[in-house]
């Protein structure tokens, strides 16, 4: 079966987020005739959940696509090994490596083939691990629940005494993960609520407006574009998706004009997200955005997320037509605008 067999250009990565470091002792990708693709390993990863902080590449640059995954970690804040030894969905990751996406132009000129090329490993706290396939995207492939091991020695891990290095390795952590390590209250609940999926159309409230393309960065780390999904992956309701944090559509007004419209779902004090939040803020950010999503979806069927643009246009420098508004989740009984909603309007042109 091809599935088992053909080979694509693709790299692993490995993942770990500030709050909750760990280091990989050893990691594989098992193909189906057994040979394995290295997991990076030796690394102290404490960057973003989900963003790639280690990727070497070793071996051939064609690889099958995996069906199992092997791995073992420590984690520093908890202090205990964890390893795991998961199924893939081989097929599923097939497909996306073997559809075609097209192809892109470079500023300059160069053109080049749109394409998914990482698999990105990324461990959280209570043995929590999460693999996504990006490249022109991505794409969560599955999350996975390993098991605490007392199976691997210390010395076969780190030289020296484990005393120091922990003692170095939790002085340097966040100060609030310091302050649930003291009381432990270690938990990985707070990645497990950005995983969690819905079923809602994203849309606007105009329907003379057609939306011709999009981009939309999710909670779970997911990245959804017209290019590697398609313009219908909006108004599907089959597909859970995960809450959405940042939007951009495109879209044709009722003057033909284009433009773009760019969306911060919610906003923690006035604060942007792409500005560099500390890690509590950030945190408090998500989470709020996540609870008002809950809440809502817990009490409501049938959900889009919509923007609601308002009915006056404002004229721009240019002398063309553009819009403000808020963003909207709407049920067929209840309607909630998100107060720390940013909507910006320009002309795509």
């Amino acid at each position: 079966m091809l599935v088992k067999t053909e080979k694509f250009e693709w790299l692993a990565e490995t993942s770990g987020d500030e709050s909750c470091p760990v280091e990989v002792v050893q990691g594989n990708f098992i193909l189906s005739d057994g040979n394995t693709v290295w997991i990076p390993s030796g690394q102290y990863l404490n960057g973003n959940w989900g963003a790639s902080s280690g990727t070497m590449v070793v071996g051939d640059d064609l690889k099958k696509v995996p069906e199992r995954m092997k791995i073992t970690w420590f984690s520093y804040a908890e202090n205990k090994f964890y390893t795991g030894d998961f199924e893939l969905p081989q097929k599923k990751i097939y497909d996306i490596f073997k559809k075609d996406y097209g192809k892109s132009i470079m500023p300059n000129g160069v053109e080049y083939k749109n394409e998914y090329n990482t698999l990105t490993v990324a461990m959280a706290s209570q043995g929590l691990v999460t693999v996504w396939i990006g490249g022109i995207g991505k794409k969560e492939i599955g999350t996975y629940q390993a098991h605490e091991t007392v199976d691997v020695e210390w010395s076969s891990f780190h030289k020296g005494d484990k005393s120091v290095l922990m003692n170095l390795r939790q002085k340097q952590m966040l100060p609030f993960v310091q302050k649930e390590i003291a009381e432990g209250k270690i938990s990985n609940t707070y990645f497990k609520n950005r995983l969690k999926r819905y079923h809602y159309t994203i849309g606007t409230n105009r329907p003379d407006f057609k939306i011709y393309n999009y981009d939309v960065l999710f909670m779970n780390n997911e990245v959804i574009s017209k290019t590697n999904t398609g313009v219908e992956f909006l108004t599907d309701t089959i597909i859970g998706k995960g809450v959405a944090k940042e939007i951009v559509l495109y879209i044709k007004d009722q003057f033909a004009h284009d433009l773009e419209v760019r969306v911060d779902v919610d906003l923690l004090d006035g604060k942007v997200p792409n500005e560099r939040l500390k890690p509590l803020e950030e945190r408090a950010f998500n989470n709020q955005l996540m609870d008002l999503f809950k809440t809502f979806f817990e009490q409501n069927k049938n959900v889009e997320l919509y923007i609601k643009f308002n009915k006056e246009i404002i004229k721009s420098n240019i002398n063309k037509p553009v819009y403000s508004g808020k963003v909207c989740l709407k049920s067929a009984t209840a309607e909630l605008e998100i107060p720390n909603s940013k909507v910006e309007v320009y002309n795509a042109e």
